[in-house]
């Protein structure tokens, strides 16, 4: 892998299979009959619903040190990338808060101002400074400061007559400070899973993700690259999982050791793709997923945007999507189990967005976001 590479199509594959992922657990037929991996974790814990939102952080960093070192090949001045940037956080910022509009509008709802478009947006800004101003090494040294800083404050720091470390679904720092700073206008289940002091080690996830992109981008075989992942994501994977003795796994906190589990598990993942894809070059059911992966976020707004139209009610009576589930699918279907209709419901939803990302693909059309 280069600088110079137009495409790394494993990369691509891995972006657009999260997307797909992300599709399917936003968006199930019916909420009361999901199955449990697609199902976020109430608090403490962690499904394979709560890593897909990571993994694609961690690619978005991954991404930072191929996009940067191509645009300084072309000769784009350190101002042109800061306009690139600004451009680019101030755009998923809005499309966050129209998001949150169209959610909120069947209900009369007060304008949630954190979101994962929001949350995105600071995480690149931030990553993307780091990347142009630190040296890899620095990379890997803030991100350790954030994790354990953030694990410092969430068990030292006391809050609103509630003593240090309390980290409870009802009682704890981030959940206060969202209140304090947002309101009404955070989410409450039981918090905001996008407020603000969880995305500084969000940010960290994506810092994480740029540093193992630059050591893989200056690995000199693929069978190096193969190596560093594999032992990057053990590392990650057994120092997560014993931290979270001491700081519990939870997207909704994103603990370090979170963090650290959820990256540990891209980079084997990616490893896999990257095996399958680049090494072994089986690529014949890799199209979909380059489809998505090309135009990965203007394909999730839309998804987005489209579900929660599905979920507008129809003259006070029923909703499009609820119209499409019992009237539709499951009489069609007559699974046995509800979740696996409910199932269908989704991949078929995200299907949808597939073909839809292959007009694009195939027209030549790609949306940046």
């Amino acid at each position: 892998m280069s600088a110079g590479d137009d495409r790394v199509e494993s990369l691509d594959v891995f972006r657009g299979f999260t997307i797909f992922a992300m599709i399917v657990v936003n968006n199930p037929g019916d909420w009361g009959a999901v199955f449990p991996p697609l199902v976020h974790a109430y608090w403490h814990g962690a499904s394979f619903a709560d890593v897909v939102f990571p993994w694609f952080l961690f690619i978005m960093g991954f991404a930072m040190p191929f996009a940067f070192a191509r645009r300084r090949e072309r000769g784009h001045a350190r101002s042109q990338l800061y306009r690139r940037i600004a451009m680019r956080v101030t755009l998923l910022i809005l499309l966050g808060l129209v998001l949150n509009a169209a959610a909120g509008a069947q209900a009369a709802a007060p304008l949630r101002f954190p979101g994962v478009l929001q949350r995105l947006a600071i995480a690149y800004l931030l990553t993307a400074l780091a990347v142009l101003h630190l040296r890899p090494a620095g990379w890997f040294v803030a991100t350790a400061i954030v994790l354990i800083g953030h694990w410092a404050v969430l068990a030292r720091l006391p809050f609103d007559g509630y003593p240090a470390g309390s980290i409870g679904p009802a009682h704890n720092l981030a959940g206060y400070l969202d209140a304090m700073v947002f309101g009404r206008h955070a989410m409450s289940t039981p918090i905001d899973p996008e407020g603000l002091l969880g995305t500084l080690p969000a940010a960290a996830t994506a810092l994480l993700g740029a540093g193992i992109g630059e050591l893989v981008r200056r690995s000199s075989s693929p069978e190096a690259r193969l190596r560093l992942l594999a032992a990057a994501g053990a590392i990650a994977l057994a120092i997560g999982l014993a931290w979270s003795r001491l700081l519990p796994l939870n997207k909704h906190l994103w603990t370090g050791s979170f963090v650290l589990v959820a990256t540990g598990l891209a980079m084997i993942a990616f490893g896999l793709t990257y095996l399958v894809v680049d090494v072994r070059r089986v690529r014949s059911w890799t199209r979909p997923f380059i489809w998505l992966g090309v135009n990965p976020l203007a394909t999730y707004c839309c998804s987005e945007l489209i579900g929660h139209m599905l979920d507008a009610t129809w003259m006070h009576r029923t909703t499009p999507k609820a119209w499409l589930f019992w009237a539709v699918l499951q009489p069609a279907l007559r699974f046995r189990y509800a979740e696996w209709t409910s199932l269908a419901f989704a991949v078929a939803y995200a299907s949808f967005w597939t073909c839809v990302a292959g007009l694009f693909y195939q027209r030549g059309i790609r949306i940046q976001v």
